[in-house]
């Protein structure tokens, strides 16, 4: 309505003016006619006099019209043409957040690429204007095209089209290489152009695309990049870059931006930064370890994650699969699985906490068989058999004796706890897409439901939650919400947004976790976790054997094998969760997570503990090495050289001062190389030597 009656308004404005100027046209003509008369007896010479000067004000007024003309009729007209000739819309850009680790390592980052354009219509217009166009074509980036290309825009000025693409994915280099050719050459805005986007760059690709992810086009968002999978997805809103359109006020030539042109006030479009937890090093630790024993198994998948038990903190995940064009995921977050025998210390930990059992209760498993609801249960070792304690069921990882032991409990007792662990719902984690949990009500649990939960079958986890629930086991009893991201930063450092360690509750009490950490660590230095010992470190775990099911059944002889492990025993300061799928060997113990995954649990503490410069708990403990103090120098064909690499000279003489084998030392510093080599038998070895640096 407003703009009618402002319409309206300017109609009539008009009206008035030409109005008065018929006005005073009607009687400039009244005083020629009236003049004419008066100079009709005035001599020749004041006749032509007052012709002429008529006749100038005559044009004055004809000039006079026409400004009134231009400037009210034709005012909106000529306003379009004087800003189309200094104003311009230009596109303003920002730069996509960056994402670093947790030592401020750029993991995704971006580089400028431009698109350059030319004007064709412009190409004529001055001399320097097609020459300095040529310059630029001679460019090594553009040599080759500089025919194909001059031939194109002689094609478009036929056409009169204003745009023409030269060139694309210019790099900032290449750009600049142009602009240096164009102010030699005087060319302005009107006659070339540049159109800048952004390459996202990822460091390591191979290693964090399950992790960072990555953007691109979706339906929603055709024309612009946004993230699509991983941290890129589910931190998008920080992430994210912002564009603008502005219209700037330039000279006529568009050379010169005018001063009071809005580009000039300053707004910050670039997107937020990201530090995540991921530790640079850890993660590739894991990933290396990961993928040897991936290739060397011939697994099917490889699942690895490590987390900060105490925080919640994830510091690195890994991930390896034979099958190329399987869809991105990250099975740590968004895959569930049976957990097998990892799965029993949470359920020994409960019956604990509910006081059903204690650590010395003892349970006759038999001839190591036993029967449910018409279903025999075995253990996975014939030799596992007679009485044992709760800690040798943990030990032993005994089957029948965890069915002994959850039928301890009622089924909305066993439920609870589950619970209590996280595993009835997602851990929280911020990364998109987290699965949700399968679960079954109690009520709705069949007779021997709660039996094969007992040892990890029947119940399916992400390997997070397994890793999660486990870590509050060793950590004092706390359920931690897990976590990829420590904080998000502004352009200046400023820090927007942090996330802190969050307790989603109490699984245990602090008394009962330090016998849990006891009773895992005599897991791995007696029990079925062997090969996951680190010479000199008091680590604990559990191996795990899952058999894999479908919908007849479980499969023979294909196997998850994984082992969830922690060290230091004391102080945890890491959770380490490793899982293969379907490894390959000559037997099938060698598919075992005791034969598959311990050793690689083994092989990451040591090299953490040396990138991080871990000494032992106990320096007696890498200094005495029970297997030096214990066995006799006539069993020593049973030891092998330690990896001796990052280690105090002193420490290594004190590693071997209970031997008869004698050390020799050269250079200065911490151990560089050694011989014998780590791994080879020490039998009737008399010498060693190490080289420091």
């Amino acid at each position: 309505m407003a703009n009618i009656v402002g319409f309206g308004v300017a109609i009539y404005y008009k009206i008035y003016l030409l109005v008065i100027f018929l006005f005073l046209l009607f009687f400039y003509f009244l005083y020629i006619f009236a003049k004419k008369k008066e100079y009709t007896r005035t001599n020749n010479f004041n006749q032509r006099a007052m012709l002429s000067a008529n006749i100038i004000l005559f044009l004055v007024l004809l000039v006079v019209v026409r400004l009134i003309y231009i400037q009210i009729f034709n005012k909106t007209m000529y306003d379009e043409k004087v800003k189309s000739q200094i104003k311009r819309n230009d596109i303003l850009y920002g730069n996509r957040g960056d994402i670093y680790d947790n030592s401020g390592k750029s993991l995704a980052f971006n580089q400028n690429i431009y698109m350059f354009g030319v004007n064709p219509s412009a190409l004529y217009d001055r001399e320097s204007t097609i020459v300095g166009i040529e310059k630029i074509l001679d460019k090594p980036f553009l040599k080759k095209k500089k025919s194909k290309i001059l031939k194109e825009l002689n094609e478009a000025y036929k056409a009169g089209k204003r745009y023409k693409v030269v060139a694309k994915n210019l790099s900032e280099r290449e750009k600049e290489e142009i602009r240096d050719v164009a102010r030699e050459y005087k060319l302005t805005a009107n006659e070339i152009q540049f159109d800048r986007s952004i390459r996202r760059t990822y460091y390591k690709s191979d290693v964090y695309k399950n992790l960072i992810g990555f953007i691109g086009y979706t339906q929603k968002s055709s024309f612009e990049k946004i993230g699509v999978f991983g941290l890129e997805k589910e931190y998008e809103r920080y992430l994210r870059e912002i564009s603008i359109k502005r219209q700037n006020i330039y000279t006529k030539n568009r050379r010169i931006k005018l001063p009071f042109s809005q580009d000039n006030i300053r707004t910050n479009l670039d997107g937020k930064d990201l530090h995540t937890t991921i530790d640079n090093d850890i993660q590739y630790i894991l990933n290396e370890e990961m993928e040897k024993k991936f290739v060397s198994s011939q697994s099917e998948e490889a699942y690895g994650v490590i987390l900060d038990p105490n925080t919640g903190k994830i510091l690195a995940t890994s991930y390896h699969t034979i099958y190329k064009d399987k869809a991105l995921r990250n099975p740590i977050f968004q895959n569930q699985m049976e957990p097998g025998s990892i799965f029993k210390p949470l359920i020994v930990a409960s019956a604990l906490d509910a006081g059903l059992i204690k650590r010395n209760t003892k349970f006759d498993i038999g001839d190591g068989t036993i029967k449910k609801y018409r279903h025999t249960i075995r253990e996975a070792s014939r030799r596992t058999k007679g009485v044992l304690t709760t800690e040798e069921v943990l030990k032993k990882s005994s089957n029948v004796g965890m069915v002994m032991i959850g039928d301890r409990f009622t089924n909305e007792e066993f439920e609870n706890y589950l619970k209590r662990f996280g595993l009835y719902e997602k851990t929280g984690i911020d990364f998109p897409n987290e699965i949700k949990p399968y679960t079954t009500p109690y009520k709705r649990w069949d007779g021997l439901k709660k039996s094969t939960m007992s040892f990890g079958q029947g119940i399916v986890v992400t390997p997070i939650q397994m890793a999660v629930a486990f870590s509050s086991l060793i950590n004092g009893g706390i359920l931690y919400k897990p976590y990829l991201v420590n904080k998000i930063t502004d352009e200046n450092g400023v820090v927007v947004r942090r996330n802190l360690p969050t307790v989603k509750g109490r699984t245990i009490s602090e008394e009962l976790s330090k016998e849990m950490k006891e009773m895992l660590e005599k897991v791995v230095s007696e029990g079925t976790a062997k090969r996951g010992e680190v010479i000199g470190y008091r680590v604990g775990g559990k191996t795990g054997t899952a058999q894999l099911s479908t919908r007849g059944g479980y499969l023979k002889e294909n196997y998850l094998s994984s082992f969830i492990g922690f060290f230091p025993v004391d102080k945890p300061r890491y959770t380490i969760l490793v899982m293969f799928l379907k490894p390959k060997g000559e037997t099938i113990y060698e598919k075992f997570g005791g034969a598959t995954a311990a050793p690689v649990f083994g092989d990451i503490v040591r090299r953490i503990s040396k990138s991080k410069n871990i000494l032992s708990d106990n320096i007696s403990s890498i200094s005495k090495v029970e297997s030096f103090e214990k066995i006799q120098q006539e069993a020593l064909n049973d030891v092998v050289m330690p990896d001796l690499t990052g280690i105090n000279p002193k420490d290594v003489i004190y590693i071997f001062k209970d031997t008869d084998i004698e050390v020799k030392v050269s250079g200065v510093g911490l151990v560089k190389d050694q011989f014998p080599k780590p791994g080879a038998s020490l039998e009737k070895v008399k010498e060693i030597k190490i080289i420091l640096e």
